[in-house]
């Protein structure tokens, strides 16, 4: 460990000494060699420490982020207009096969949207959301932010350009109090605190110069949005990844009614994990399977120790990759997806294993219009979810079939990546319309 640490250092100061003259070059490479490394053999082992974050901000402060100029490598003489989207730098540093594309449906969103640009006549720029010292040195007629707290308004919010804001969650004051009243409700029930995760500002500088608001989800994700800004709102569903197995003909049904699993990623208590193990201790006929970054949170751990590590019908199993064969056999053994969260935009994780045919139960923010596939609960209490558990698996395997064949097709139709491109296209085709440009 004490070796690998020194390694990384000193391929820190090479990288800097060699590139100090190339700002850009030096910017990428550093991202680079940190990835890099982290892929080494043996290097898993730096995932879980809390040093490395630290160490990795250092180098973000230390170095800056890279801007991507001319993000789709277009002809720039053909070309008379630009666009500004900051998201996720990282993603065009990437090559198309990264295993990075799979962990989160983000990245791969970013590329699209720079592509779509690219349709409507833009030459595409890129920046960081994190980037807060980002000064635009070309004049750009179109923003995307992604970015709602920056330290720099007016340099981002140019007088002649259209300003968008891209929104990933709820309006930030609702999701901020639904946060906070799940862990009250934890103390209630256990008397002990957990940390707050995912707590955002509610000052939003950019979103209230912005011309127009796209966010993930549903219309009851979008309303929080219109309610405290009055401008054109629109919204668009997550997508699957292509070439997701729908697992159906080898699964038993029987078996499968009795299974649940939980796939998602981290914040275990905005996600409703707690919820979950105070039901399914109470219910040894059913199973709960818990894909998700839960160890990274010791307080939450700690808290639910019994229930996660002493419950034979509760299975912690952590992180799992996305059409890996790990995630297919929980795919055969499961009939549901579950997830009732407080507050999202709309979870891909949940999305991705309704591609598979997983039958989604849900709380209505996770943005998901569950139609006459899936299960909205009434409401997000206890009672509530503990009724819906027991109620569906008891229905027949027939039933089952019947919303997990549903459950597929509509995944396939409303939410595919080709549904997305769709989507943005309609929209930026709107916007500018509507602006006359």
């Amino acid at each position: 460990m004490r070796n690998k640490w020194f390694l990384l250092r000193y391929k820190v100061n090479m990288t800097i000494r060699y590139d100090i003259m190339k700002k850009s070059d030096y910017r990428k490479s550093m991202y680079l060699m940190l990835k890099s490394f982290l892929q080494e053999d043996n290097a898993s082992e730096f995932h879980n420490l809390k040093p490395l974050n630290q160490l990795k901000s250092a180098i973000r402060r230390e170095i800056g982020f890279p801007v991507i100029n001319n993000a789709n490598g277009t002809d720039e003489s053909n070309y008379n207009k630009r666009a500004l989207l900051i998201y996720l730098v990282k993603a065009f540093l990437f090559k198309a096969d990264d295993a990075g594309f799979i962990k989160h449906h983000n990245l791969k969103r970013c590329i699209q949207i720079a592509s779509i640009l690219g349709e409507f006549g833009y030459i595409v720029d890129v920046a960081d959301t994190d980037d807060l010292d980002f000064k635009p040195s070309k004049s750009h007629s179109l923003v995307i932010n992604v970015r709602h707290n920056l330290r720099e308004t007016d340099t981002i919010v140019e007088k002649n350009s259209i300003n968008i804001y891209l929104a990933t969650s709820l309006y930030h004051k609702q999701h901020n109090s639904n946060i906070r009243r799940r862990h009250d409700l934890l103390f209630e029930g256990r008397g002990r605190r957990v940390q707050l995760r995912r707590i955002y500002p509610e000052e939003m500088p950019y979103v209230e110069r912005s011309d127009a608001i796209i966010c993930i989800g549903n219309e009851f994700i979008m309303n929080t949005w219109r309610e405290a800004f009055k401008v054109p709102t629109y919204t668009f569903n997550n997508y699957g990844f292509k070439d997701t197995e729908f697992v159906f003909d080898s699964k038993d049904f029987s078996i499968a009614r009795k299974n649940f699993l939980f796939f998602a990623s981290r914040s275990q208590t905005q996600k409703g994990l707690d919820l979950l193990l105070e039901i399914f201790p109470s219910h040894p006929d059913l199973h709960l399977y818990i894909c998700s970054e839960f160890a990274k949170e010791e307080d939450f751990c700690a808290c639910y120790h019994k229930e996660l590590y002493e419950t034979p019908n509760i299975h912690p199993i952590g992180w799992v990759a996305v059409n890996g064969p790990e995630y297919y056999e929980l795919v055969k053994k499961c009939a549901f997806v579950i997830h009732p969260t407080c507050s999202e935009g709309q979870p891909g994780s949940v999305v991705q294993c309704m591609h598979s045919g997983l039958i989604p139960l849900v709380t209505r923010e996770a943005g998901i219009d569950t139609e006459d596939f899936g299960i909205t609960f009434a409401d997000d209490s206890r009672e509530e979810i503990e009724r819906v558990i027991i109620e569906v698996s008891e229905l027949p395997e027939s039933w089952h079939r019947q919303r997990s064949v549903r459950t597929r097709e509509v995944a396939e139709y409303k939410f595919s990546e080709d549904a997305f491109m769709d989507r943005w296209r309609d929209i930026l085709a709107e916007i500018l319309n509507c602006a006359g440009k």
